[in-house]
C-alpha cells in the first residue's frame, strides 16, 4: 500500500498531466489546428471549430474521482 505522501505526489503528476493536454488542446484550437482523436478504436480527426476544451478545474484526480 502506499502511503500518503507517495498518492498525493502521484495525484499532482496527475493533474499536471491533464493540464499539460488541457493547454496542448486549447493551444491547438486558438491556432485553428486540428487534433486527432481515438474514437471507438478508430482515428477521428477534429477540426478546431468542434474542438471542446476540457475545464481542468471540473477534472478528477484520478479514476475514483479524487
Amino acid at each position: 500500500m502506499k502511503n500518503t505522501t507517495e498518492q498525493s505526489f502521484g495525484r499532482r503528476i496527475e493533474k499536471a498531466f491533464q493540464l499539460g493536454v488541457a493547454k496542448a488542446i486549447a493551444g491547438h484550437k486558438a491556432a485553428g489546428r486540428s487534433i486527432a482523436i481515438s474514437r471507438n478504436g478508430k482515428v477521428v480527426i477534429v477540426p478546431p471549430d468542434e474542438i471542446e476544451v476540457p475545464d481542468v478545474t471540473k477534472l478528477p484526480l484520478n479514476q475514483n474521482g479524487n
